[in-house]
């Protein structure tokens, strides 16, 4: 009789704990794809006040998304052109991809012309939670607004660590974050523009 090989991952047990604490309308502190994060559920708008009430943020203040799948990102826009398919699959460096038109997410989070900004990602652990939500994770650095993207886990304010309702310990011990993004705008004709290089 054959048995399912377990998944061993060292983070494994981690990344359930940050889905459930999504899943019950939490927000999570984590290590991203590009610098840590504070992350929610992006459907959940009592999670999104809670994220912006943590980070101090303008209620009016669009949020980006963070996804693990195309099918995420088409199901959250009504129409995606194809150069930014093309951003997404040819970027060597984490893209986030701004289009109007975006849906299926918490209105608050939206900019002008119901923008969003999606970002898919590549780190494992991300991936992991995102599909164990199996929703878009609203997501934004894990400072106060204002203040200086943490460098890594240990310039997170205890303000924030303590304002989360979970702190992930993957990758702590990692002493520079990565950088930000990659940012490119499109408007309702196709046509994009960068925002940050």
């Amino acid at each position: 009789m054959s048995r399912k090989k377990k998944n061993n991952s060292p983070w494994l047990d981690d990344a359930l704990e940050a889905v459930r604490t999504l899943r019950a309308g939490g927000v999570i502190i984590h290590r991203s794809d590009t610098v840590w994060g504070v992350a929610c559920d992006a459907t959940n708008s009592e999670a999104v006040s809670k994220l912006r009430k943590l980070k101090r943020r303008d209620d009016s203040s669009p949020i980006l998304v963070l996804v693990a799948d195309n099918g995420l990102i088409e199901r959250h826009f009504s129409d995606i052109p194809e150069a930014a398919w093309d951003l997404f699959e040819h970027s060597n460096r984490p893209t986030t991809v701004i289009m109007p038109g975006g849906k299926g997410v918490d209105p608050s989070i939206l900019g002008p012309e119901d923008s969003l900004g999606i970002r898919l990602v590549h780190d494992e652990w991300t991936q992991f939670v995102s599909r164990g939500l199996a929703r878009p994770l609203a997501s934004s650095s894990a400072n106060i607004t204002g203040s200086p993207t943490p460098i890594n886990f240990d310039s997170i304010t205890l303000e924030m660590l303590d304002g989360a309702d979970f702190t992930s310990s993957h990758r702590r011990s990692e002493l520079d974050s990565s950088s930000p993004s990659f940012i490119a705008a499109f408007d309702a004709n196709g046509r994009f523009k960068i925002l940050r290089s």
